[in-house]
């Protein structure tokens, strides 16, 4: 009876302890440029949010084909559900997410001979809404690339948004 009562009682307190699954770095991969997040693990979930082809999340994999997507790799940042085909994983694990972030982007600073702010845009593009100001000079991570139109990120590796690339000055 005290055996069956101990494992009723233990039963009990591990239902209440709630293992952090793992999460993994990885980016989207989409031919659309582009994937969904929802707000549940169904095609039929309504649309939330996107993430861009090339940005970087965390996730953790569920059995059916979809995965819980973060921004960073704390549970407090959980965003939505995306189809794991859109997520390709990161080489990288948690503790060397900053390298794998600085492999491929620069760092940078604001620069803007006529303000004291440049916008950060939804899109690559003026037609994009804004989304926030950043000031001169604050750092920032933005991609190795050579498109005019950037996406950037701020120091924590939290995605911004768009600027355009004549706005960023690059720490040498």
């Amino acid at each position: 009876m005290k055996k069956l009562l101990s494992i009723t009682l233990l039963a009990i307190l591990a239902s209440f302890v709630t293992v952090d699954a793992q999460k993994y770095l990885g980016y989207v991969y989409d031919s659309d440029g582009f994937a969904y997040i929802r707000a549940g693990a169904s095609i039929d979930s309504e649309i939330i949010g996107d993430f861009s082809s090339g940005e970087y999340l965390y996730y953790t994999p569920l059995k059916n084909g979809w995965s819980k997507v973060y921004s960073d790799a704390s549970s407090s940042s959980f965003l939505g559900y995306m189809h794991t085909s859109r997520i390709v994983r990161a080489e990288a694990q948690n503790e060397d997410v900053k390298d794998a972030y600085e492999s491929a982007y620069e760092k940078g600073y604001i620069v803007d001979p006529d303000d004291d702010y440049v916008n950060v845009r939804k899109g690559p593009g003026t037609n994009y809404e804004i989304v926030c100001h950043l000031p001169v000079s604050t750092d920032v991570y933005f991609e190795k690339s050579n498109s005019k139109w950037v996406k950037v990120y701020d120091e924590d590796f939290n995605y911004l948004g768009y600027v355009h690339r004549s706005r960023i000055s690059q720490h040498l």
